[in-house]
């Protein structure tokens, strides 16, 4: 598992020099998939205390508010989609998984940046464009990754455990 949590910081950090552009949507698909939830919760907790580490921006609101939008993915996944494989309705869930993250990191970015939420909508109309790039980014990397990786991650658990 710390193999996976390297792999979710390595590809954010190789893949910052272009915003929103990022294979995390795909990767926490891929671990509540094959992993479950509770071992999935533990790689995003690992993961946001690093990422908000490194980026400098380990504070209680912005960081639990963090892992709140990346724990959706795996619990609606878990929870609601444990049944599905078919690729093209976890990309649709992948594209709207990009926007529900993104709406739980708006009031939290906000207030950090601007120590007021009085410019909540500008700030909400600006953020538009990086949730649709975060979005679209895993629908299409679902839709043309999910089911190779799918194969190959459950082959190595298995093999694993």
């Amino acid at each position: 598992m710390a193999f996976l949590t390297a792999i979710l910081l390595l590809q954010k950090e190789l893949l910052s020099f272009a915003p929103n552009i990022q294979l995390n949507l795909l990767l926490i698909l891929l671990y509540a998939k094959v992993l479950g939830l509770w071992r999935t919760a533990l790689i995003l907790a690992v993961y946001v205390f690093l990422d908000a580490f490194f980026w400098g921006s380990l504070n209680p609101i912005f960081t639990t508010a963090q892992w709140i939008g990346w724990m959706l993915g795996p619990l609606i996944t878990c929870l609601c989609l444990k049944k599905e494989e078919r690729t093209v309705p976890l990309a649709f869930w992948t594209l709207l998984f990009g926007f529900l993250y993104s709406w739980t990191m708006v009031v939290p970015t906000a207030f950090t940046l601007t120590n007021n939420l009085d410019r909540l909508g500008e700030y909400m109309l600006v953020d538009l464009p990086y949730e649709i790039i975060l979005s679209v980014c895993g629908f299409v990397t679902v839709l043309f990754l999910y089911e190779p990786l799918v194969k190959l991650l459950r082959r190595l658990w298995q093999q694993q455990r």
